[in-house]
């Protein structure tokens, strides 16, 4: 397993500096420079084509940056694969579901405890008792789905699937986890359960999330990053984000 960074209190939990991410012509990302601390709840907001995705997968490295650095608690991650940045820590959620939904609930969590393990990954079923199945239980219980465990994946409501993907993002024990729109597709009785899903985090977990719904985004933010043509356009507190003119203009389209 790729060691994590030595936890050092006075190091940001994510740096970035300069970052660009290019796709031929079309600049996705420009020039984007962020310090997150340690523990620290930042929301991303943005309309969609600000490039807030491409950000995401650019720090977890789906994308390497084509310009710019990344650094994950003093160390440089610019360059390494996905998996490296999971194992340091990095968990992360997607928009589109990324669940196997012939599966139980029980069993996706089973499976990304496993995968977050270094070595040849395995599919041995783990017998009663085993660690993994402690893990698994674990988990369900944080993300409040351990009453629907057996439950298949295709059977639960999206609220629960959205659960469920926090829960697998949870496996690799990260100390920064990064939720790619949670609320999405989301009815409004639902997204309460998530917002409190979030709020019970453990405090010393940075998140940092990509949210749509401004509601969602500034209930569990402490510091707010506005996107926009792939740039940062506005770094601010939710109390003074909402009513900021470049940001109603962006959300209202006044003088677009």
């Amino acid at each position: 397993m790729t060691p994590s960074p030595s936890p050092e209190p006075d190091l940001p939990a994510l740096k970035l500096a300069g970052v660009g991410r290019r796709f031929g012509a079309l600049h996705a990302v420009s020039n984007v420079t962020l310090t997150i601390q340690p523990g620290e709840r930042r929301a991303i907001l943005g309309p969609n084509g600000a490039g807030k995705t491409t950000l995401f997968n650019t720090i977890c490295g789906d994308f390497p940056p084509t310009a710019g650095t990344i650094t994950y608690f003093g160390a440089d991650i610019s360059q390494l694969k996905p998996y490296r940045r999971a194992r340091m820590g990095i968990g992360r959620t997607y928009q589109s579901s990324t669940l196997f939904n012939g599966l139980s609930v029980r069993e996706n969590l089973y499976l990304a405890v496993r995968a977050a393990k270094s070595g040849r990954f395995s599919l041995i079923k783990a017998g009663p008792g085993h660690a993994d199945l402690l893990r698994v239980q674990a988990l369900a219980e944080q993300v409040r789905v351990d009453h629907i465990l057996d439950t298949r994946i295709d059977e639960v409501s999206h609220g629960q699937r959205r659960q469920v993907e926090i829960g697998m993002a949870l496996a690799c024990v990260p100390r920064l986890l990064m939720l790619d729109e949670p609320a999405a597709g989301l009815s409004a009785a639902e997204r309460p359960e998530l917002v409190k899903l979030m709020a019970d985090l453990p405090r010393d977990l940075t998140l940092v999330l990509i949210e749509h719904d401004m509601d969602v985004a500034l209930a569990n933010s402490e510091k707010v990053t506005v996107m926009k043509d792939g740039e940062i356009v506005v770094d601010s507190t939710p109390d003074k984000v909402a009513d900021d003119p470049v940001v109603q203009a962006i959300y209202l389209g006044e003088g677009h």
